[in-house]
């Protein structure tokens, strides 16, 4: 079969047993009118009916489709689901020159395709704004508040510290710090450079960022390309952000988020000029509880000149 050489853009979604979402998640891609566009599916290891609910959504909306069926073994995950869908949208639509990520359980905003595209002029990749599903925010009624706040005081922290100490092409392009598979986009001469996904079973988004920022990749964390994203608890990816939710939401002390380092690592990388690119990598035996966050708090307020601005408790 000739390829079509309408599709400039390509839609890559990992999906597994997700036929309760997977159409409202391509109807909003199909409200928004992108003539150029073609969706691949990857069904990972489904036993629902998430091909049909997928099929029967783009029938209904016109859009070009293709379900991708794979099984992953256990050591494979999201990552290797990215990977076959990008091989996939490469072979099938040679014309393409942009690569869309999203999540099966996301919802893409109105003009998300556009926007990505807009960036993607003049940067290689676009990292978008990731929002909660405010209909599924009560999944977090329980969540350990102080604990919480402790935790975005010091992801605000580590931010600002990648900010004023990592400029340039390794640090934070953009209004946020997000780098989630729920909202990213490559060009696809930048995506082949880099070598594509890696086969991880989590930490395949924010691994493809690294290494396009160490690459000289331009990446840019744009305010005004979002997706909301399901607070659901059973997610489907090992690890993955609905285990983070999880953790949060029983109530009991937990490893906060891997990008967030603890202050003397972040400060020793600086005095040393070895600050890596955003977002950074914590190994599993540097990963910090929310309850050890105080000090850590402290030590980046001071490096930062903030003490009197903190606004938490000392």
């Amino acid at each position: 079969m000739t390829p079509d050489s309408r599709v400039r853009t390509v839609v890559v979604i990992p999906a597994r047993n997700e036929a309760d979402r997977i159409p409202a998640c391509l109807a909003a891609l199909a409200a928004q009118s992108a003539l150029d566009l073609a969706v691949v599916v990857v069904a990972n290891n489904c036993i629902d009916a998430t091909e049909a609910a997928a099929r029967a959504a783009a029938t209904a909306a016109g859009m070009r489709l293709d379900v991708v069926n794979v099984t992953l073994g256990s050591e494979e995950g999201v990552g290797t689901a990215r990977r076959l869908g990008c091989e996939h949208a490469l072979r099938s639509w040679p014309a393409a020159d942009a690569l869309l990520f999203t999540d099966a359980d996301c919802l893409t905003g109105a003009d998300w395709i556009a926007r990505n595209r807009h960036h993607l002029t003049r940067v290689a990749a676009v990292c978008g704004r990731v929002n909660p599903m405010p209909e599924e925010l009560f999944v977090l009624k329980d969540m350990d508040i102080p604990l919480a706040e402790m935790e975005g005081r010091y992801e605000a922290l580590v931010t600002a510290f990648y900010r004023r100490h990592r400029p340039g092409p390794l640090g934070l392009d953009g209004e946020h710090a997000h780098a989630a598979g729920a909202s990213l986009a490559v060009r696809r001469d930048a995506l082949q450079a880099v070598g594509g996904f890696a086969d991880l079973a989590t930490g395949e988004d924010r691994d493809l960022v690294r290494r396009l920022k160490a690459t000289g990749h331009a990446v840019l964390h744009a305010g005004d390309v979002t997706v909301t994203a399901s607070c659901r608890l059973d997610g489907r990816a090992r690890d993955g952000m609905s285990a983070a939710l999880r953790a949060r939401a029983d109530r009991t002390d937990y490893l906060i988020d891997d990008a967030l380092p603890p202050a003397e690592r972040l400060i020793a990388a600086r005095d040393s000029g070895l600050l890596g690119p955003w977002p950074p990598l914590v190994t599993p035996q540097d990963r910090l509880r929310a309850s050890d966050l105080l000090p850590h708090i402290r030590a980046l307020e001071a490096a930062l000149d903030m003490t009197s601005t903190c606004g938490v408790a000392h």
